[in-house]
């Protein structure tokens, strides 16, 4: 009897352990289910807060499909900063000179500063040097800041070439402060030098912060962010972005009474879209050592080369496409769009020739193939290359019947249209793409298409049509407020005229 009892037992115990795996089970998949739910609406960093705590409740064999999905989900989200970031370069430029230009006005003290900072991101340090130092001479009010833009002028200098200038101006810069020294901390990551000094900086910047409980310190969060990064500190990384306010300016400037100047660092959406490719590929490397990888293999083996691309390693690159081409065992799906891709490497490499020998076989060899078409015109759009030529081969190309189909090859068409300046044109093709009964819910459309055609409409000067498309961003979006701020700044110059200009 006692035999069967613990025979019953054990039964039982078994019963309520595969009861308890299968709940387990199943609810893992509802976390899954419901992360790419997140994924389709376009709500990348829900989906990655409900990603992490899938991963943190499995065993490391079925990591595989959570960490490729959260690849994923990190590449979105780069892909977004990065569209938002050269949004914000074009419409601060135009902001910025606006309210340089204007005469008989009162200007902001703080404004040679961030045309400054706006010419840096634009790579003409030779035009920030003057302007920082304009800056400097004028001594404005905070300290900080003054203290700041010696580090930037010395970041300017250091990028003309003038590397003694550049320690000169450093040196002069007292870093007792915390924001100061996670400043110049950010510098030197910015520019690739004294890695190690660096993380010393900002991890000392942290400490002090921390016995200063009377002081809000996210502003530090950020530039302590890339500092990691740049030290292969991703995971600290990510969790300081998480804590920075992006839809604050770095500085509101009441100038006169009832107008009120913001001022944003443009910098912040290009540092975040960098930090988020390079977890992608964390993310991704670790399927890679995985049981289970060879269902994403091929397409993983594309994201880590288009993401060695977008953070500039263009010989890496290119030497990871050619030995993946080499094998020959890649999916027919993607060898196109890697071709595509090699080109660009090539291109970047100053190899036009190689480059354009593979996208014009390509384009003569797809007449047919919405997709490699749609790939050749994303890059000619991105690299600014005149396709005169391809637009007249493609013309009336299109083979796709159905509508669902037919929308990224639009999408890529408004794009180049867009680089051709026809914004007439981009407006009218990406508007095929728009989803008609929801046109700026994120749920129905990729918020990197909405970045687009509300550029197209901003060049078109028809700003409530774009500001409407980045006001419902900001709902899940807030760093688009920097963007919004500046829009909002050029249509009010050109709805008053010179005459009355007030730019808010």
């Amino acid at each position: 009897m006692k035999a069967d009892k613990k025979i019953i037992t054990a039964f039982i115990i078994l019963a309520f352990i595969l009861l308890v795996l299968n709940i387990v089970s199943h609810a893992a998949e509802e976390g899954l289910k419901k992360a790419m739910e997140k994924y389709e609406t376009h709500r990348y960093s829900e989906g990655i807060v409900l990603l992490r705590k899938e991963v943190d409740g499995r065993q490391k064999d079925e990591l595989a499909l959570p960490y490729f999905i959260l690849g994923r989900f990190y590449l979105k989200e780069a892909e977004l900063y990065r569209t938002m970031y050269e949004t914000s370069i074009m419409t601060t430029n135009e902001y910025l000179n606006k309210l340089n230009n204007l005469k008989a006005v009162k200007k902001s003290r703080y404004l040679p500063y961030f045309l400054g900072l706006l010419y840096l991101e634009i790579n003409q340090p030779k035009k920030a040097i003057p302007l920082f130092q304009q800056f400097i001479n004028s001594s404005p009010a905070d300290k900080g800041f003054k203290e700041k833009a010696k580090l930037r002028l010395g970041a300017a200098y250091y990028i003309a070439g003038n590397r003694k200038m550049a320690e000169e101006q450093w040196a002069q810069v007292s870093a007792s402060d915390e924001e100061v020294i996670a400043d110049k901390a950010y510098i030197f990551a910015r520019l690739n030098i004294k890695l190690k000094d660096a993380i010393d900086m900002v991890q000392n910047a942290v400490n002090l912060s921390q016995k200063n409980s009377e002081k809000n310190y996210h502003k530090i969060y950020r530039e302590t962010a890339f500092v990691y990064y740049k030290n292969d500190m991703v995971d600290a990384a990510i969790e300081l972005l998480e804590k920075v306010p992006l839809n604050e300016p770095d500085m509101v400037d009441n100038i006169e009474r009832n107008k009120m100047l913001r001022f944003y660092d443009i910098s912040v959406m290009a540092d975040i879209s960098t930090i988020y490719y390079y977890t992608a590929s964390k993310y991704f490397n670790k399927v890679m050592n995985l049981r289970g990888r060879e269902k994403y293999g091929d397409l993983i083996r594309f994201y880590l080369s288009e993401i060695s691309y977008r953070l500039n390693m263009y010989d890496e690159a290119v030497r990871e496409i050619n030995t993946f081409l080499k094998s020959n065992k890649l999916d027919a799906r993607y060898n196109k769009r890697i071709r595509v891709l090699l080109a660009a490497c090539y291109y970047k490499k100053n190899n036009r020739k190689q480059a354009f020998e593979i996208w014009d076989e390509i384009i003569n060899k797809n007449l047919q193939d919405d997709s490699a078409l749609s790939a050749v015109m994303d890059t000619y759009a991105e690299l600014n290359i005149d396709a005169t030529s391809m637009l007249k081969l493609i013309e009336g190309q299109t083979v796709s019947k159905e509508e669902k189909k037919m929308k990224p090859y639009y999408n890529s068409l408004g794009g180049l249209y867009y680089s051709r300046k026809d914004y007439e044109k981009s407006v009218q093709a990406f508007e095929l793409v728009r989803d008609k009964a929801n046109k700026n819910k994120l749920e129905s459309n990729d918020p990197v298409f909405l970045i687009r055609l509300a550029n197209s409409y901003y060049r078109l000067k028809k700003y409530s049509e774009a500001l409407e498309i980045f006001f419902e961003m900001g709902k899940s979006y807030p760093a688009v407020r920097q963007v919004q701020d500046t829009i909002q700044g050029v249509y009010s110059s050109d709805e008053k005229g010179s005459g009355d200009v007030r730019i808010y």
